[in-house]
């Protein structure tokens, strides 16, 4: 928060005479300035307030503009003419079709000569003195758009060396001219500003640090006529003009504004600008009573009305001149509702007639200063400027002054707002930083961009600033000459100071080496006197502690001796056990050592017989595989043997039928197509058949694999068995009925395809019997007997192959059960628990097994069931045929004795075919049937390796349990011998004696003190007078290694604590020695030397023989000012006035001689 601005959030009305920070909810610029005052004042200020006041009329004065740089290249024509630089008449030019021209009056027409001097001193200067009187005066500016409002109200805000710029609007030169009366009046007086906008309707303070805060209007009728409040509203005390320009410069670079075609510098707000005076006024009881008269001047700077057309605003400014030319309109119809008198005056349709509503028509002096521009093109705007101006002379004011306040009342109110204001300061000291919006941050950003342009702008003006310089120049060359001679004789009264100086510090170092001896005679006395009697006192004390001591270790000796006795007999009982000890654990050790070994062989013995198992499996198994392969080989040569001899089939049955050859083509393809669906689906099958024999070979050779893994787990870790063969047995359980599903999934697809060929071969059928029933049924007969037994060879083959499968899978499945009921039975033996496991698990298998071959059977009778269908069909659609084509039997005939021939060949070679599948498939089965054995013997040696391990342990328990039985006996009725106090032994007791014994310094260290504290009295403090103190104050000198106290009497001061925790010297006079005023200030002298010079280390040492006290050149100390008196060695050093070399000369001391 920035000193003298207060942060405002409340809702209450304060008064325009509260001095310090307002509060929350500042009264606005249109605001009465009156609002409390002592009882006896506001009962008079009602009784006032029944009289009505003089009604005068409002001051209008047109200011007329030059033409701008754009209207000139536009060669646009001037249509105002005035009486002179100033006059009372406006004439405009109608144009030549008009009658004639219209005249304004005014109370003060200027015209573009007329100078920002001017327009103050005819129309502002005498408004200043009606609110010193005790007015509430308000200005406003009033006009088109780039007219100049802004530059009449603020102008050139710049200063030069106080003086302000010949630009300078009406708000600086009010200011300057305020002060400057205030200045001349010499009596108590109080200023306070604020300044806020009003943007797109929305209020904002100009100099609040939250630019984010929003402003709220509202009004109050406590005082009986209604009054405008700003809730919000910060207002700053000003002590000089400059302060109130800087306000008005830092507010203003907040404003909104923006470049038209117009104006590069359109201001797109309005802006009020308040200022109150209090002034001091004597009492109506000739003085007795101070009281306080308050006056208010607001400066509004509105934004122009403008054509949108004309300007060129687009999007975001033109809605912006949208709300302004509302505000503005408003402002006119409340102009001529006051001249009409209307009963109704629209003051709340716009905020901005709301912050004016006590200028026009109110207790408010108000004067309008309407810009105009003399362009034709700007002719209708001019014309409605000056016809709003001219109808505003008629607006009737009742000006009253406010009401002086009792002095004491307006304090007391300035002592609570105070407070509050401290409280709020408290509460905004919390937060860091600063915290911007969003919003605020753009606007800021907007600002900024736009005073850039401003100050681009600013710089082609330089060459008509200039010129006003070099007049100001003229005059800061006099005033240079004169503050020169003045200083020129400034400089003579120091060097004569400087002079006397020089032979005061002379007689000062005569005076401090005459006190120097005598107090280093004296200090050293006292030291060795202080010492001598310290050494006695402390002797007496170490003699009383030392008669104590030697009795005390007397008793302790005794004390440990009686100890030693009984710790010698616990050694002998100790060693005694451990001997014992050492012999039963070496036992145990070496039966542990061999039972590790014996294991260690039957693990291994079992690893190398399981991994030989899983080897010659593994074997077994790829030559199985390679097996399998060659007869899959060998089906592949007896399917192309087959398909071979369709096709001679169909060649001879080509030369049977030559006779339909007109028919014989059609017949050829669909036997041919026939054919081959049934070769493909005969292969599809096969594939089926051997992928899910493959398959469950490869499941087989997991379980086994995982078997071995499991058994040789179990036997490397016996503590975790019971856990490792139920999860092993549960993972075969999910094996086996993976596989289960495999098979039901594979049967079930079997099934489907089998299912696929019947209803193809009834599809292919019944479109064959469609299309060669009327030319040859016999053949069609023919071809569907042989289609029927095809079709029930291929599923007869299929279901052998499936009995075949499943019968494999039953075997397979009834070994397993035997081969786990044999190994739970052995394995019961071991552990009880794992028998119930296994005995689980094989019901499990056994279980699901024995559903899988449920699945398997039910497939065959699918199967069955499904070639009984396709009998059926075929023999009806025969039957059907036989009827129909009864008329081509010979013809069949012959074709059938020859299809008979090929049809045994064909079942010859299926046969063959079904022959190497059943070999195939007793060669799996018997090398299963092989595996499983060799499984059962090697579960049969896992049993007997068991079996011998656990006799092996059973006599372990006796071997080892019992001697470490014996042994926790033995040592647990073994006791140690405990130890019996015999009260004689003397109790803890603190001695308290002297550490250290007293001794006194060197003497060359003494007074290299003594010295020392000299030279921190030669050294004044700021605060001390510039000549020297004749009886200085008891001073106390520190260091890391001394510390020493000197008064003017002689008497050493009292001991105090070392900063430093060093020795120090003895002070017998104690408290009674300290200095007249009880030393509670503290001069130099009781300063050390750290706080002399932060530079000094611990090293740095006195020489007493030397006859100057030095340090090195880098090392310096802080001189202290003595006010205007300074030693004359401190302004020649070369390290500066603050950093003097520590160099100061010294006296020997007589005794050290």
């Amino acid at each position: 928060m920035r000193p003298g601005r207060a942060s405002t959030t409340a809702t209450t009305r304060l008064t325009s005479l509260r001095g310090g920070h307002d509060r929350p909810g500042a009264i606005s610029p249109a605001e009465s300035i009156m609002s409390s005052a002592t009882t006896g004042t506001k009962r008079k200020e009602r009784s006032d307030e029944l009289e009505r006041g003089e009604e005068t009329n409002i001051s209008v004065y047109v200011r007329c503009r030059g033409r701008s740089e754009r209207e000139v290249k536009e060669n646009s024509n001037v249509v105002l003419r005035t009486e002179g630089v100033q006059g009372n008449l406006l004439e405009l030019a109608m144009g030549p079709n008009a009658l004639n021209n219209k005249t304004y009056s005014f109370d003060g027409v200027f015209s573009p000569a007329a100078g920002q001097t001017m327009i103050f001193d005819e129309v502002v200067k005498p408004i200043v003195d009606e609110m010193l009187a005790g007015y509430n005066c308000t200005i406003f500016a009033y006009g088109q758009t780039g007219t100049g409002k802004t530059y009449t109200m603020s102008g050139d805000m710049s200063e030069t060396l106080g003086i302000l710029s010949d630009q300078a609007g009406i708000i600086p030169r009010v200011l300057k001219s305020l002060f400057e009366k205030l200045q001349v009046d010499s009596g108590e007086n109080c200023v306070k500003v604020s300044f806020i906008e009003l943007y797109n309707e929305e209020l904002r303070d100009l100099i609040s640090v939250e630019d984010s805060a929003k402003l709220k209007i509202y009004d109050d009728t406590k005082k009986g006529h209604a009054t405008t409040v700003v809730q919000g509203m910060e207002e700053k005390h000003i002590n000089t003009a400059s302060e109130g320009i800087r306000v008005l410069q830092e507010g203003s670079l907040k404003r909104q504004v923006a470049a038209t075609k117009c104006n590069d510098l359109s201001s797109r707000s309005h802006t009020v600008f308040t200022i109150t005076a209090y002034v001091r006024v004597p009492g109506d009881n000739g003085g007795a009573d101070e009281l306080v008269s308050a006056g208010k001047l607001n400066l509004v700077d509105l934004a122009g009305s403008e054509n949108i057309q004309r300007s060129g605003a687009e999007n975001k400014r033109a809605a912006e001149a949208g709300l302004i030319n509302k505000s503005l309109l408003t402002l006119g119809r409340v102009i001529n509702a006051l001249v009409d008198r209307s009963q109704h005056i629209p003051y709340r349709e716009s905020k901005l007639t709301r912050l004016l509503q006590d200028s026009l028509g109110g207790r408010t002096k108000t004067c309008i200063v309407a810009t105009v521009s003399p362009a034709k093109s700007n002719l209708e705007e001019t014309i409605s400027t000056l016809d709003y101006a001219f109808r505003a002379k008629n607006i009737r004011n009742r000006p009253r002054i406010n009401q002086p306040i009792n002095k004491k009342a307006l304090l007391k109110d300035f002592a609570n707002e105070i407070e509050k204001l401290k409280s709020e300061l408290i509460c905004h000291r919390q937060r860091n930083g600063v915290y911007l919006a969003n919003e605020a941050y753009e606007d800021l950003t907007t600002t900024s961009e736009s005073r850039r342009i401003m100050l681009e702008e600013q710089a082609a003006k330089l060459e008509t600033t200039e010129t006003s310089l070099r007049n100001k120049a003229q005059e800061l060359l006099m005033l240079t000459a004169t503050f020169m001679g003045l200083k020129k004789d400034h400089d003579g009264v120091r060097a004569q100071l400087d002079d006397t100086k020089e032979v005061l510090e002379q007689a000062e170092l005569i005076l401090a080496n005459t006190r120097r001896s005598l107090a280093e005679e004296t200090h050293l006395r006292k030291a060795h006197q202080e010492t001598e009697e310290r050494l006695v006192e402390v002797g007496g004390k170490l003699l009383t502690t030392l008669e104590r001591t030697v009795g005390d270790v007397d008793g302790l000796r005794a004390k440990n001796k009686r100890k030693s006795d009984v710790q010698a007999l616990n050694r002998v009982a100790w060693t005694s056990s451990q001997a014992q000890v050492a012999e039963v654990t070496s036992l145990v050790e070496n039966k542990v050592l061999r039972l590790r070994d014996e294991q260690s062989e039957r693990i291994a013995s079992m690893s190398g017989r399981m991994r030989g198992f899983v080897d010659e499996e593994l074997r077994e198994l790829s030559e199985t595989q390679a097996f399998l392969e060659k007869q899959l080989a060998l089906f592949g040569q007896s399917k192309g043997d087959l398909l071979e001899r369709g096709e001679k089939s169909k060649d001879d049955m080509d030369d049977v039928l030559e006779e339909i050859k007109v028919i014989r083509d059609s017949v050829k393809e669909r036997v041919g197509e026939s054919l081959r669906a049934i070769s493909g689906a005969a292969e599809r099958i096969s594939e089926d058949v051997l992928s899910e024999l493959d398959t469950f070979h490869n499941q087989l050779h997991n379980s086994y694999s995982s078997l071995g893994k499991d058994c040789k787990t179990i036997f490397e870790d016996l503590t975790r068995h019971l856990v490792t063969q139920r999860s092993e047995s549960d993972r075969l359980r999910r094996q086996l009925q993976g596989a289960a599903r495999t098979m039901m999934d594979q049967s079930d697809a079997l099934a489907q395809r089998v299912q696929d060929v019947v209803d193809e071969e009834r599809r292919q059928a019944a479109v064959d019997r469609e299309q060669l029933m009327a030319q040859i049924g016999a053949l069609i007969s023919a071809q569907a007997e042989a289609q029927e037994s095809r079709l029930a060879e291929k599923a007869a083959l299929l279901q052998k192959g499936l009995r075949d499968a499943s019968s494999t899978l039953g075997a397979g499945v009834e070994r397993y059960d035997e081969s786990m009921e044999a190994w739970d039975k052995k394995e019961g033996i071991l552990l009880e628990d794992v028998k119930s496991s296994r005995d689980t698990l094989k019901t499990r298998l056994k279980d699901d097994w024995t559903t899988a071959s449920e699945h398997s059977s039910s497939i065959q009778a699918t199967t069955k069931s499904v070639h009984a269908q396709t009998v059926r069909v075929v023999d009806e659609q025969i039957t059907d045929l036989d009827v129909q084509m009864a008329a081509l039997d010979d013809f069949v005939g012959r074709a059938r004795s020859e299809n008979a021939q090929h049809h045994e060949a064909q079942v010859g070679a299926v046969q063959g075919v079904a022959s190497t599948v059943e070999a195939s498939y007793e060669g799996i089965g018997s090398h299963f049937k092989s595996s499983f054995e060799r499984a059962q013997a090697l579960a049969a040696d896992v049993d007997a390796e068991a079996g011998e391990a656990r006799q092996a342990l059973e006599p372990l328990e006796e071997e080892l349990c019992a001697p470490l039985a014996g042994l926790r006996g033995d040592v647990g009725a073994r006791a140690l011998r405990e130890y019996v106090p015999t009260g004689s032994t003397p109790a803890k007791v603190t001695y308290r004696y002297p550490k250290e014994l007293p001794h006194t310094e060197s003497h060359e260290v003494l007074l290299a003190g003594l010295r020392g504290e000299e030279v921190a009295q030669d050294l004044p403090s700021e605060d001390s007078p510039s000549k020297a103190s004749p009886a200085p104050a008891p001073a106390i000198f520190e260091d890391e290694t001394l510390r020493m106290s000197l008064s003017p009497g002689l008497a050493p001061i009292p001991e105090a604590e070392s900063t430093w925790g060093v020795s120090r010297l003895p002070t017998p006079g104690g408290a009674a020695a300290a200095a007249p005023g009880g030393g509670e200030e503290r001069n130099p002298m009781s300063m050390g030397l750290r706080e002399i010079n932060p530079n000094l280390t611990a090293s740095f040492t006195f020489d007493a023989g030397a006859s100057t006290m030095s340090m090195p050149e880098d090392v310096t100390m802080p001189m202290m000012k003595r006010g205007a008196a300074g030693k004359k060695g401190a302004r020649k050093g070369a390290a500066g006035r603050e950093n003097l070399v520590f160099e100061m000369p010294k006296r020997k001391s007589p005794r050290l001689n």
